[in-house]
């Protein structure tokens, strides 16, 4: 436990005021607790579990579709409301708990936690969404005057009085809902399109490249967050657009980019992304679901039947995981691809940072997967210690020790360094006090300290 405790303060030491760009997406969550008291708020729908939801929600019973549709599925999902619902939950609904949201908040609060010094664009900044940011002080907005790119304090930065809120809606295996009975801890997300977000930043979209040239790396998310309305003539030209900023970006010194994966329902927006948006990163980071729905997108039909999480855990399932980001990575020409499953986290890569650079990171990444699940939130770098207190899955151990044989690799001490393929075990935490954003945290903590460590392997 000593060396264990000994290598997260290296990893925290290598990892100190380290420059990331961070965007586009951050909001409320407004978390509501599935229970009874939710039930009776709510309208039931025809079929509970079974029911397929409208896109977007348009009323109480759609949403009740919706999370009961999720807790029988056995994964979390997210669905985007119509402006005027949202204006309904907002006005009839009170929340349990409220907190950063959006891929990008949750990301900065992380970075900020851990030392480092994020740039961080988003297009709704109001006085209720700075209050999330834990470390504002320490996070710099980027402001564009006479064509040269200047950083103001967040406290300086606030542009809009509307908030974009999200409603959470947590559960816990064997909660029930109308009947139905969610099979994992996890959560559905109703999530609000305000029609201020558009993927455009203004100005700084044409001298994004000052950005990239002072940072080391850019963690960027939010594009599944386009709507119809958002658009006149379908997603192509405003990810297009998109593709164009992050080929700036990294015009300068070719930073490493990180785009998040996300859930949407919306098939056109899904295919303009996976066409536009995912190709121009370095890493793309997914959950099982979404890698799912990555492979079924892409066409390449690795696995017949990929594994579900509304069945029992099996660790032959890293295998067709494999198969499956093999696959996808290769379709795409992305360097890397990293799968955070609930059991381990996997990356399959060419051409990118050393395997042992990227097995680091996913170690860092399931010490702070542990340590959100435990506490609920991380506000500062001693937070993650607690990470370290839970046990490395057994059945991950035994997954990896499975994909090892199968790449004619070595597992060592349950993680898989392969040229081709990394791997780790997660570390299980029972009983977690939040799921919302530990996706988000895996990946930006294991893809800060990749490219941290790359750089220091650089400079030896």
């Amino acid at each position: 436990m000593r060396d264990a405790y000994a290598r997260l303060e290296r990893d925290l030491d290598v990892l100190e005021a380290l420059p990331v760009f961070v965007a586009y997406n951050a909001n409320v969550d407004a978390i509501v607790r599935v229970d009874e008291e939710l039930e009776s708020f709510l309208d039931r729908p025809s079929d509970p579990g079974e029911t397929t939801p409208s896109t977007p929600l348009e009323s109480k019973r759609d949403l009740a579709a919706a999370i009961a549709r999720t807790m029988a599925a056995g994964h979390g999902d997210e669905i985007a409301t119509t402006d005027t619902f949202a204006a309904t939950l907002e006005s009839d609904l009170e929340p349990d708990t409220q907190q950063m949201g959006g891929q990008a908040g949750i990301m900065t609060n992380l970075l900020t936690a851990l030392g480092m010094a994020p740039i961080t664009y988003t297009y709704l900044l109001s006085e209720r969404q700075l209050s999330m940011f834990d470390h504002p002080e320490a996070v710099r907005y980027p402001v564009i005057e006479d064509d040269r790119v200047g950083y103001v304090p967040l406290s300086e930065a606030e542009n809009a009085e509307r908030t974009k809120i999200n409603w959470v809606f947590e559960f816990g295996e064997g909660d029930e809902l109308f009947g139905v009975e969610a099979t994992e801890d996890t959560r559905f997300i109703a999530a609000s399109r305000p029609p201020e977000f558009d993927l455009r930043a203004g100005d700084l979209d044409g001298t994004i490249d000052q950005v990239g040239a002072v940072v080391d790396g850019a963690l960027l998310a939010g594009y599944h967050n386009l709507t119809p309305d958002h658009v006149e003539t379908g997603y192509e030209e405003t990810h297009r657009h998109a593709r164009d900023v992050i080929r700036r970006l990294r015009s300068a010194t070719d930073v490493d980019i990180h785009v998040e994966y996300a859930v949407t329902h919306d098939d056109d927006l899904r295919a303009s992304m996976y066409e536009l948006i995912l190709p121009v990163a370095n890493v793309v980071g997914v959950d099982a679901h979404e890698l799912t729905m990555l492979h079924d997108d892409a066409g390449v039909g690795a696995v017949e039947e990929p594994p579900s999480e509304a069945t029992p855990f099996e660790p032959d399932e890293i295998l067709d995981h494999y198969r499956m980001l093999e696959a996808v990575r290769e379709e795409l020409g992305v360097d890397c691809v990293q799968l955070h499953a609930m059991e381990y986290h996997l990356a399959v890569t060419d051409a990118y940072h050393s395997p042992e650079a990227l097995l680091r990171g996913l170690e860092f990444a399931a010490v702070n997967a542990a340590a959100k699940a435990a506490r609920g939130h991380i506000s500062a770098s001693e937070d993650l210690e607690t990470g370290l207190e839970y046990e490395l899955s057994r059945k991950g151990r035994e997954a990896i020790e499975l994909l090892a044989a199968r790449v004619d690799g070595r597992a060592e001490d349950g993680t898989l360094c392969e040229p081709t393929v990394a791997a780790c075990p997660n570390r299980v935490v029972a009983d977690p006090a939040g799921t919302v954003g530990i996706g988000d945290i895996v990946s930006a903590s294991s893809f800060v300290l990749e490219v941290a460590v790359a750089g220091d392997e650089g400079e030896d």
